[in-house]
């Protein structure tokens, strides 16, 4: 703090040599310290408050004759030099895998062998991160231990009139039987064996074997709508043998007069079941398709999207200026966000016009017609 300060009597001595001026110059008291700042010499009773120190090239003066208002720099050029500083100097903490600072410290000139080693310690960093994620085994959820662990009741698929089977799931209840694979046979073709809803979570179905009982060791979960699972009566029709698990082989002598008492009176799927499915599953929209969608980071317009998958009525729109396809929108094939090319024109909403000047190949505009209107208020 104390190199920028001249005693008083060197000072006064190296002025009174320079001076070439006729009159000479009052000693200065030797209470008041002198500070000298771009050439102009300034006094200050305290030697510490009212004092600065660049932050560029450390030099030390009157805090009211630096500049800017935070008083950090000396001069315009140190306070530039440091804003150009501190950007290089957090570049090169993200090249060396450190995370910048708020304040990054100015940085020095380094040779170039040094930032040439920091760019190898870097690539080196990405290469063990990218082994170290590959080597974690990744685990999928599973819906059925999160429902029977927390004894949670899933709404049911008829509460959502938009979704797939929402207006014909009203037949799927718990005690419906249906025809499943056999996992518990030591067969080597696949055979079949009936088995009964327990529990209904949306399209998931907790299925127990016919004859087991109050025996809950061998449940699973299924997707209803899965191509595995039929009606009661399949099998006969389709010729697929029904084995019994192997579990509970030995309870009954006789399987088929078990299965007549179990099955007279029980509901199973409705025999068109697996066409319903098929049917709620095919949606007008198609993947390249070009739509206007509002744009996410400014809401009050759209721009232009492209359909890139379509899963369950649900649209992922990749908006079309993303080269790498993550700056995306997922939203209902229902839903008012959406709409064919040209309505912002036509109702002169707010657009944000696209940079691709020309449509790409395989893309085409959606028919108006399968949007909804939006209903006016």
């Amino acid at each position: 703090m104390f190199d920028g300060y001249d005693s008083c009597s060197e000072d006064t001595s190296s002025s009174s040599s320079s001076d070439e001026s006729e009159e000479e110059v009052a000693p200065l008291p030797s209470s008041l310290p002198i500070i000298k700042n771009n050439g102009q010499v300034y006094t200050y009773p305290d030697g510490k408050s009212g004092m600065a120190t660049c932050e560029m090239c450390g030099m030390v003066g009157v805090r009211d004759a630096f500049y800017s208002k935070t008083k950090r720099f000396c001069s315009v050029s140190c306070s530039r030099s440091y804003s150009s500083n501190s950007k290089k100097a957090s570049i090169l903490a993200r090249l060396q895998g450190k995370p910048p600072t708020k304040k990054a410290k100015v940085l020095q000139k380094q040779p170039l062998v040094a930032k040439l080693a920091a760019y190898a310690q870097y690539q080196a960093t990405l290469q063990n991160q990218a082994k170290t994620k590959a080597a974690v085994p990744v685990e999928g959820f599973s819906w059925g231990n999160y429902i029977n662990s927390n004894s949670f009741t899933a709404a049911p698929v008829t509460c959502f009139k938009h979704a797939p089977m929402g207006t014909c799931w009203g037949d799927i209840a718990e005690g419906v039987r249906v025809e499943v694979p056999n996992t518990d046979c030591s067969l080597p073709t696949k055979v079949f064996w009936i088995a009964g809803i327990v529990k209904l979570a949306g399209y998931n179905a907790l299925l127990r074997y016919e004859g087991f009982e109050n025996d809950s060791s061998l449940d699973f979960w299924c997707n209803i709508c899965g191509s595995d699972i039929h009606p009661v009566g399949w099998c006969a029709t389709s010729g697929k043998p029904l084995v019994p698990p192997r579990t509970i082989q030995h309870k009954y002598t006789n399987w088929k007069a078990f299965l007549v008492k179990r099955l007279t009176g029980a509901k199973t799927l409705p025999p068109d079941f697996s066409q319903k499915v098929s049917e709620s599953m095919q949606y007008p929209f198609k993947t390249s398709m070009r739509v206007e969608v509002v744009d996410k980071t400014h809401l009050c317009r759209t721009r232009v999207a492209v359909v890139e998958s379509v899963i369950g009525g649900r649209l992922r729109l990749v908006y079309e200026e993303s080269e790498d396809k993550t700056d995306d929108f997922w939203c209902h094939m229902y839903s008012p966000l959406i709409h064919h090319i040209g309505w912002s024109r036509s109702i002169g909403h707010r657009f944000k016009r696209s940079d691709i000047t020309k449509k790409q190949d395989g893309h085409f505009d959606a028919p108006p017609h399968l949007f909804m209107k939006v209903s006016s208020v």
